[in-house]
């Protein structure tokens, strides 16, 4: 008879290992109430663009990480140790952890750390995980988070990043800087750009921890790259602008100046060299004394130009054919009155007789009235439109001031059209006039003066022939005349001296802005370069242009020729 036990016992064991498979199965897929859920979400900053030249960034942004935990997730009798190494790693004072530990039972903010020690942070967690310093929840150890935001509320969160500038104040305030509370740009390229530079999305992981808190790279994972704000790249030789800067403090303590101002640049591309000022400060630490520096002078500041205003004139005349450059004019030795005005127009140098264009080349206030006196106020009031005054420049900075001339109403006086010829009524800034010379330089046309490496607007203005006949002439007040100290035997230089009187309380001081507005040119390149002395207070004859600005103007050409800009 066969046995039939050995069968049953069989079966009876095989269902037995079915039921508990069963149930482990079950058990697997069915989470307990008190499950925790290891998926998390981390967001990813983006960060702020960098402003850079060719070879230098002078703006750029750094991540900062916020290291989150929740005080639970540390094993009580090891909180010591977590302590003792957490400050050691971050430089986080130990009483300072411990009270936050000590006050805190939820998630808190712990520290908030630079890229390198958040990279010894994630070296320490794994430290620490090794010596069980992080309780076990359903088997995930939870350490601290690591993240580039700063959570604010509810899928509320700020950016974490910090705005470096590592050369301190060069290109101030043209630079400008960042505002963290207002989380934008504030004054010069940062603030004319900011819809470029700044964050434009922020990235976000969303996956299942590891056991050590770290995100699983799977496909269940998803991962939303931050989208950064774009860089911009400037025109700037950066070397050039920290020489200039340089040579900038030194002439405004020399010539006992509020200010110096000065700029290059290419005469057909509109592109700005270097714009530089003595007055700057740094974007990281800037104090009371700093407040005045952060305006930009440079299109900001309105001043009367003087002289620098007769070659605008004359030009005006040339192009309404109401000059001849070789015709010959009363200089009346230096001293004048018209029946129209109650006091003398007066030369600093005394001329019986002047030919038109040497009018300009000696600085003949007396002469270029009486030829501006030919132009009806609808050629003069058009010409100076045209050539940019009383309009923006602009010039890719923020808050220009356009600045004012007369009005045609005005111009029908010759009291007005006189002293307006010679610079003296009307208020420019210093960028309008570096962007009307540079007409003279680039035949007759106009460019809009940029910083950054952006396409500039260019549109005729004068005549070729206007062009070239006051380039001639500009030539010839650096052969002949008031800008003789901006000779080069090897590089073409041309341009116009200014000595302008400061009116304080509607009275003209012993305070002078003193400019030189010229060209530096050679076979290959062409540039336009401005220098000007905001109340200037030399003593005599150092206030003037000729003194101050003009061998200024040769030192920059000089530096420019040093670097290799200028003179193949």
């Amino acid at each position: 008879m066969k046995n039939t036990k050995i069968p049953i016992i069989y079966i009876i064991f095989f269902l037995l290992v079915m039921a508990l498979f069963g149930a482990f199965l079950f058990f697997s897929v069915t989470k307990p109430k008190s499950y925790f859920n290891p998926k998390i979400t981390k967001i990813e900053s983006a960060i702020r663009g960098s402003i850079k030249t060719k070879n230098f960034t002078l703006a750029k942004s750094e991540k900062i990480y916020s290291v989150y935990i929740n005080p639970t997730y540390i094993v009580s009798d090891k909180k010591r140790m977590f302590i003792d190494l957490f400050s050691i790693y971050t430089g986080v004072d130990k009483k300072t952890l411990y009270r936050k530990l000590r006050k805190h039972t939820k998630r808190i903010l712990l520290a908030k750390v630079d890229l390198k020690t958040k990279q010894q942070l994630v070296y320490l967690r794994k430290i620490l995980d090794y010596y069980r310093v992080f309780t076990s929840i359903n088997g995930v150890r939870r350490a601290y988070d690591i993240e580039s935001v700063v959570y604010m509320g509810k899928n509320k969160y700020e950016a974490l990043f910090k705005r470096l500038y590592p050369y301190g104040d060069t290109f101030e305030p043209f630079l400008g800087r960042y505002l963290k509370d207002k989380g934008r740009g504030d004054n010069g390229i940062e603030d004319y750009y900011d819809n470029i530079l700044r964050p434009q999305k922020n990235g976000k992981i969303v996956g299942y921890r590891d056991v050590s808190g770290n995100i699983i790279y799977d496909k269940n994972s998803i991962v939303q790259y931050p989208v950064n704000g774009k860089d911009i790249e400037l025109n700037i030789n950066l070397v050039l602008q920290r020489r200039i800067e340089k040579l900038l403090d030194e002439a405004k303590s020399l010539y006992q100046a509020k200010e110096v101002m000065a700029a290059v640049m290419d005469s057909k591309t509109g592109k700005i060299l270097a714009i530089a000022t003595s007055n700057r400060f740094n974007p990281l630490r800037i104090t009371k004394k700093d407040i005045p520096n952060m305006k930009i002078s440079a299109i900001r500041y309105l001043y009367e130009p003087g002289s620098v205003m007769k070659p605008i004139t004359f030009a005006i005349l040339l192009e309404n054919k109401k000059v001849n450059p070789y015709e010959v004019l009363n200089a009346y030795n230096g001293k004048w009155k018209p029946k129209w005005r109650k006091t003398y127009i007066r030369d600093d140098d005394a001329f019986a007789w002047l030919s038109a264009e040497n009018a300009l080349v000696y600085s003949s206030n007396i002469v270029i009235s009486q030829l501006a006196l030919r132009l009806t106020p609808k050629e003069f009031y058009e010409g100076l439109k045209n050539f940019g005054f009383s309009k923006y420049s602009g010039i890719d900075l923020p808050y220009e001031i356009k600045g004012v001339i007369r009005s045609l109403r005005e111009l029908n006086y010759p009291i007005y059209k006189s002293t307006t010829a010679y610079g003296y009524g009307i208020m420019v800034n210093f960028i309008q006039l570096l962007k009307a010379y540079n007409a003279f330089n680039n035949n007759g046309i106009e460019v809009t003066p940029k910083i950054a490496n952006v396409q500039s607007v260019a549109k005729r203005v004068i005549s070729a022939k206007t062009a070239n006949e006051m380039l001639r002439i500009l030539r010839k007040i650096v052969l002949k005349g008031t800008a003789k100290n901006a000779y080069m035997e090897d590089i073409f230089t041309a341009g116009k001296t200014g000595t302008a009187h400061v009116s304080v309380n509607n009275r003209y001081e012993k305070i002078y802005n003193s400019s030189f507005f010229g060209f530096a040119n050679d076979k290959s390149h062409k540039y336009t370069i401005g220098v000007t002395f905001l109340d200037i207070k030399a003593p005599f004859p150092n206030y003037f242009a000729s003194q101050s600005a003009v061998p200024l103007f040769k030192k920059i050409v000089i530096i420019m020729k040093d670097e290799k800009l200028i003179g193949d």
